[in-house]
């Protein structure tokens, strides 16, 4: 439960996690595309401003440059007509002011000759850039009249033509009956001001906002739903199957120590129990004595496999078991594990048997593990069979060449299909406590020293009818372990009892 609780916790935080993350970007996106749209509308409104100047500064240049034509007769006589550039410039600049819609075109200068030309707050602003600043346009977003719109200014110099009006000698009047302010070449004389609605480029850059929010928000939903769908699939998943997996393992490796504690105490007690007669009476008769030294002897052959099991499944989980190649025979090992299990299999009452093909030949394989391996399956079988039962320990040749084949057949209570598939992992104790404990390590070894001798086992049971268990080894040994890996797996139809 702390596990499952802890994986439930780790998801959480990753969803959690995602789920800032996401935030944090569409905040970030929104205020990101929010100031894109602000500048986008700038730019546009600010490049409308820039063409409606140059359109008004070519009106008044083509007046500054007709003034000769003007007002010079066909005779040749000067005859000043009073149309002149500034008052061009503002007529046509009042006349597009009247008939658009919310665009304001004037002129204003700091000495203004007239009510028309007095500068507002920007445009005072604006002229005291151009005269200090020396730059030659000014503008900024602002609000008139409860609308946004957007104000300009550029700077209107003194020409050549313009001196008449505005030159020297200051003080002195004009033609058209100003005094003069004594200007020279190129200073400002005053600032065409523009102003611009964006009421049209606010809704628009609305508009494309929301569109692009939505996008994000769609995109990052469905990036999200990917996230999540992955991460269940790969990191919360494996994580509650590891975690169910480890709780499984927890709870067998403490079913585990709570039988070995069970299968330990008994050939210790039976040890105990035979020595303490022995030692109390003192003139025991020689068959008796032979059959406590069978007995301690045969409690400690059990007690010392047991406790070799633990040794090297701990190795195995460590990977530090190691394999002694040498040139076996297969016919000594089965007379050992004979030798081992005869009096396990008279004390049940079962029939121990063996058939050898003599025509095994010599193997390059680790006797000690052939050894383990024939003895783990040789006592379940004989502890899995009912007294007059029979156990048979076979060697043969392999089906495919170079293989040796070893079999252990019993007519014990046979293995249900559902659990063969779970006998060879480690602690599992499968019909273990219906018949006589076990430590749920044995055929877990057998499977994993056949392995790495480069072989395989199955099993093949009926339920009531026995069991057979068979062990392919490669004949070759390490060599031949590395070329027959491939067909182990082409053999290996999976895991039995």
């Amino acid at each position: 439960m702390p596990r499952r609780t802890g994986a439930k916790r780790l998801s959480l935080k990753l969803v959690v996690s995602v789920t800032v993350v996401v935030v944090v970007a569409a905040v970030s996106y929104v205020v990101w595309t929010q100031a894109t749209q602000d500048t986008a509308v700038e730019s546009k409104v600010l490049a409308e401003a820039r063409t409606l100047n140059t359109e008004m500064r070519a009106v008044w240049d083509y007046i500054d440059a007709s003034q000769e034509s003007i007002n010079i007769n066909s005779d040749g006589t000067y005859d000043f007509k009073g149309i002149y550039c500034s008052m061009a410039g503002k007529a046509i600049a009042q006349r597009f002011t009247r008939e658009s819609n919310g665009y304001t075109i004037r002129y204003v200068r700091d000495n203004p000759r007239s009510s028309t030309d007095v500068p507002d707050r920007f445009e005072q602003t604006a002229l005291n850039h151009f005269t200090v600043g020396g730059s030659t346009e000014y503008y900024e977003m602002a609000g008139q009249e409860g609308r946004p719109v957007f104000r300009y200014a550029s700077a209107l110099t003194i020409k050549r033509n313009c001196l008449e009006c505005h030159g020297e000698p200051a003080g002195t009047p004009d033609e058209t009956g100003f005094l003069r302010e004594g200007m020279q070449l190129d200073d400002v004389a005053g600032a065409v001001s523009i102003t611009i609605p964006v009421d049209s480029y606010v809704e628009e850059s609305h508009a494309e906002f929301l569109r692009s929010v939505a996008f994000f928000c769609v995109l990052a939903a469905a990036i999200v739903t990917v996230l999540l769908l992955a991460m269940k699939r790969w990191v919360s998943s494996p994580l509650e199957q590891a975690n169910r997996q480890l709780e499984r393992e927890s709870k067998q490796k403490s079913d585990f120590l709570a039988v070995m504690s069970h299968e330990l105490r008994t050939p210790l007690t039976s040890i105990i129990a035979y020595t303490d007669i022995w030692e109390k009476d003192k003139q025991t008769d020689p068959a008796s004595q032979e059959r406590f030294v069978r007995e301690i002897k045969q409690s400690s052959s059990q007690l010392l496999e047991m406790v070799n099991n633990t040794i090297d499944v701990a190795r195995l989980d460590s990977g530090r078991l190691e394999l002694q190649w040498d040139e076996v025979d297969l016919l000594e090992v089965v007379g050992e594990v004979l030798s081992t299990s005869t009096p396990l299999a008279v004390k049940r009452g079962v029939n121990l048997r063996h058939e050898i093909d003599y025509e095994v030949p010599i193997i390059h394989s680790d006797d000690e593990a052939l050894r383990k391996i024939l003895l783990n399956l040789t006592s379940n079988a004989i502890k899995f069979t009912e007294p007059g039962g029979t156990v048979t320990l076979a060697v043969g040749l392999g089906e495919s060449p170079g293989w040796v084949s070893m079999e252990v057949r019993d007519t014990g209570i046979g293995i249900r299909p559902d659990d063969q598939a779970r006998i060879f992992e480690k602690f599992s104790q499968v019909g273990q406590t219906e018949h006589g404990g076990g430590s749920g390590i044995g055929l877990f070894l057998v499977r994993s020293l056949a392995e790495e001798l480069g072989g395989m086992v199955t099993v093949e049971s009926k339920l009531g009818r026995g069991s057979t268990f068979t062990v392919l080894i490669p004949a070759g040994g390490a060599q031949g372990a590395e070329e027959g890996s491939s067909a182990a797996d082409s053999l290996r139809e999976g895991d039995g009892r």
